[in-house]
């Protein structure tokens, strides 16, 4: 019941930041070629939107499986097999969010110190979403083999018209 909430509070922020992308960028393409309006606040406030609503959607893509796979190979296994290449895949994707997080955090801290040309705030704020982003992902990571090592056996098996 507690990771559900959490989980719905996750995706309720993700969704909640692609909507205001979503609006915000309706009303700068109307306001800028209905009115030659443009605001440079706002395209900067609207790439640091898109970047956060693609980095804190790796959490999201983790805890529902909604990242690209190709089961071509682990449908052969049985479902215990599989079982554990879940986990030892998880385990990959864990040390390569690690190395994402350890160089988005050095690439923020060198390039933080930058006063952005639009919002004209220190630049770590932006880069800052990408380790953040980063290490949330890896909490996703860390509860997906969790989930997957208490899971039953079904959970793994092939379903009928999954491979059609």
């Amino acid at each position: 019941m507690k990771n559900n909430f959490l989980e719905r509070i996750y995706t309720g922020i993700g969704a909640a930041a692609m909507g205001l992308l979503a609006g915000l960028v309706i009303f700068t393409v109307i306001a800028r070629y209905c009115f030659s309006l443009s605001w440079k606040s706002v395209s900067e406030f609207n790439v640091t939107l898109f970047a956060f609503t693609t980095f804190w959607g790796m959490g999201i893509n983790v805890l529902r499986n909604e990242h690209v796979s190709i089961t071509i190979l682990s449908d052969k296994f049985s479902p215990a097999v599989k079982r554990w290449l879940s986990i030892f895949n998880g385990l990959i994707v864990l040390v390569v969010d690690c190395v994402f997080v350890h160089y988005s955090w050095l690439y923020a801290q060198r390039m933080g110190k930058q006063i952005s040309q639009g919002m004209e705030i220190p630049m770590i704020y932006m880069y800052g979403i990408m380790p953040v982003c980063g290490i949330i992902c890896a909490l996703c990571i860390v509860i997906k083999m969790i989930q997957d090592y208490k899971a039953p056996l079904s959970q793994f098996a092939v379903q009928e018209g999954e491979n059609s």
